[in-house]
């Protein structure tokens, strides 16, 4: 396929660039889903001027996915279990492992660009499936599962479904996945994408994780760049089957994660006091930037992750370029064809109460 196909990712505006364009010093990046806090633990041992940078890092870190097992529980064991340079590189190795140029894949409207970008490097074809259509309900324009069923064909090989997901926010209950997942060929693979699974209530947001050993056909993938702090060290990992696992560990670099990524992340994992303090902000964040959305009659989607998306209409651009010239970065959706909104990711109460204050002065509002 010719790479004029591929559509090529574009991440949020670099700090320098806007720094440079606007003359400001201070930016606030509230654009790329970052947790704005880091653990000290993890700062600490990389602040150590002891390391073996000469030395390449564990091939099969075995320590780091025990503890990743164990941690995740539902009875995965480290077999269970594969790094990747971010959990993007996980979606690549199933990408490979499952498409071709005679298979199609299914991926919801408005899902995260990696999914289209990986799945055309394999020459497959990609179907869309239609988002909820439900202005009343709190999964708007997110996933329809019916509308995804609905495309399945006899060369459907690949299912992506984020959740939470991307950039709507947007959640599904674990019951209507376990009844979709029940109703598919076993020959169609489904990932679960729960990069930000950990800013949900685990008392009642249960992980897809819970169903892999009932569905041969299911991968999950989770991220250490979102709560844990880690967006800089690029680590992530897939759970499956130990059988797909090992399939998977035919795509993976024998040195795809380094020396510091896999000792943070142990330290992260371990770090339970740093993980309950981000969720603990971000609800804080979440609540207080919902309020203001409230009084100045601001739609917004789903409210499940470390951001929140919300409609601005034909001012999208406008805004957009307001924030920027006050020195706040924040994401337009055009890309995600949703042209009328724009992303904010959660930051601290200092970032926060900066961008308020200037969506209050850009609607002209008194709060």
């Amino acid at each position: 396929m010719a790479s004029k196909n591929i559509i090529k990712y574009t991440p949020g505006f670099n700090i320098n660039d806007v720094q440079k364009k606007f003359n400001i010093k201070k930016i606030i990046k509230l654009s790329s889903n970052e947790n704005p806090f880091v653990s000290d633990k993890v700062t600490k041992y990389i602040n150590n001027n002891k390391h073996s940078l000469n030395l390449y890092p564990e091939s099969k870190p075995s320590k780091l996915q025990s503890i990743i097992a164990k941690n995740i529980g539902f009875k995965m064991n480290e077999n269970n279990i594969i790094l990747g340079n971010g959990s993007n590189e996980i979606l690549e190795f199933i990408a490979r492992l499952t498409l071709n140029s005679s298979t199609e894949a299914i991926i919801p409207k408005h899902s995260f660009l990696v999914y289209e970008i990986i799945s055309r490097l394999q020459n497959a074809k990609i179907i869309v499936s239609k988002p909820d259509s439900d202005k009343n309900s709190a999964n708007y324009l997110g996933v329809d599962l019916d509308s995804v069923k609905s495309k399945i064909s006899s060369k459907t090989r690949l299912i992506f479904l984020a959740n939470p997901a991307n950039p709507t926010g947007t959640y599904i209950k674990l019951s209507k996945i376990d009844s979709f997942l029940s109703s598919l060929p076993q020959k169609v693979s489904v990932i679960i994408d729960e990069a930000y699974y950990e800013y949900l209530d685990p008392k009642k947001d249960k992980s897809a994780i819970s169903l892999i050993k009932k569905y041969k056909n299911l991968f999950v993938t989770r991220s250490f760049s979102k709560i844990y702090g880690l967006a800089s060290l690029r680590i992530g990992y897939g759970i499956s089957s130990e059988k797909n696992i090992e399939k998977l560990k035919l795509y993976k670099q024998p040195f795809n994660t380094n020396l510091f990524a896999q000792k943070a992340a142990e330290i992260a994992l371990n770090d339970h006091d740093f993980v309950n303090e981000s969720k603990k902000n971000n609800d804080i964040a979440s609540a207080g930037l919902i309020q203001l959305f409230n009084k100045l009659s601001i739609k917004y989607l789903g409210t499940y992750c470390n951001f929140i998306t919300f409609e601005v209409g034909q001012n999208s651009k406008a805004l957009f370029e307001y924030l920027l010239k006050k020195g706040i970065v924040v994401r337009p959706l055009a890309n995600y064809k949703l042209s009328k909104y724009l992303r904010v990711s959660l930051g601290t109460v200092k970032e926060m109460n900066a961008f308020k204050k200037q969506l209050i002065l850009f609607y002209n509002a008194k709060v």
